[in-house]
């Protein structure tokens, strides 16, 4: 071979080479991502993951907010865990734990009756419609429990809630307040219209109570809430008038309360 010849296949073994080494890394790369799409389209996909698009890439998670974990005290600790949860996990806590309703009367407590005027009184703002508050207490309970025993007592509490249940509406709101006291709260009433439904309870306790072995009266009192008297002035009112008919009631039954004492001196004497 002459000196040219060698020169020219020199050259061309080391363009080959040069090739090889150049091409044989791509293809194994290639090579390597084929075996890896292969694999992860092989595997079962993840409930709730996204979707991986054409070319292998999954979009980017979308950043979930953090939330702050509930305090493992807070059963214990209700006012930790309130902080933590912008206090509606307590509340709702509170809420389930306390009674709705009185179980010997099946009335509504002072929390509904604390939400109710709070709600009529914005109704009234709004609409410019009244409504009444109506209070109904039991006087001379204290003296029937003394002579026949608190057991006799509490049995008059029902029969005056029923009285109100039947006399009032579907709309109106009632709750026992205390232990001989209720509330009503009629809606679109106004103070004279509601003296027909204290009228009514009057009428109808009046009878069975003033039959027994010691007098008993309902004392009554009420008063119209509008956009001039709002809800806590109303409230003061019905008050006021119901402690001067529980004074007048009192005075009527123990002069009755007399009379008895004296007629049965009268007999015995006889």
């Amino acid at each position: 071979m002459t000196t040219e010849q060698i020169i020219l296949l020199a050259l061309a073994v080391n363009f080959v080479i040069a090739v090889a080494a150049i091409a044989i890394p791509r293809i194994r790369n290639r090579q390597s991502r084929a075996a890896s799409t292969d694999a992860s389209a092989s595997r079962p996909a993840r409930t709730g993951a996204p979707a991986a698009d054409s070319a292998g890439a999954r979009p980017p998670s979308p950043v979930t907010p953090s939330r702050p974990a509930v305090d493992a005290g807070a059963p214990w600790f209700p006012g930790r865990a309130e902080v933590l949860n912008g206090g509606l996990a307590g509340g709702a806590a509170r809420e389930s734990a306390r009674p709705s309703s009185d179980a010997e009367t099946g009335l509504d407590l002072r929390p509904a009756w604390s939400r109710w005027l709070a709600e009529e009184e914005a109704r009234i703002r709004r609409f410019h419609r009244p409504a009444t508050i109506v209070l109904v207490d039991l006087s001379g309970l204290e003296r029937l429990a003394d002579r026949l025993g608190p057991d006799a007592a509490t049995r008059l509490i029902p029969p005056i809630a029923m009285t109100m249940r039947r006399q009032a509406r579907a709309t109106d709101h009632l709750a026992r307040l205390g232990p001989t006291l209720f509330g009503a709260v009629l809606t679109e009433t106004d103070e004279v219209r509601a003296i027909n439904y204290v009228e009514r309870i009057r009428s109808a306790c009046d009878v069975w109570l003033e039959a027994g072995a010691v007098m008993l009266r309902l004392s009554i009192g009420w008063a119209e809430m509008n956009t001039e008297r709002p809800a806590e002035v109303a409230l003061i009112d019905a008050e006021r008038r119901l402690y001067e008919e529980r004074q007048r009631s009192w005075t009527v039954l123990s002069r009755q309360a007399d009379d008895r004492d004296v007629e049965a001196a009268v007999m015995s004497s006889a």
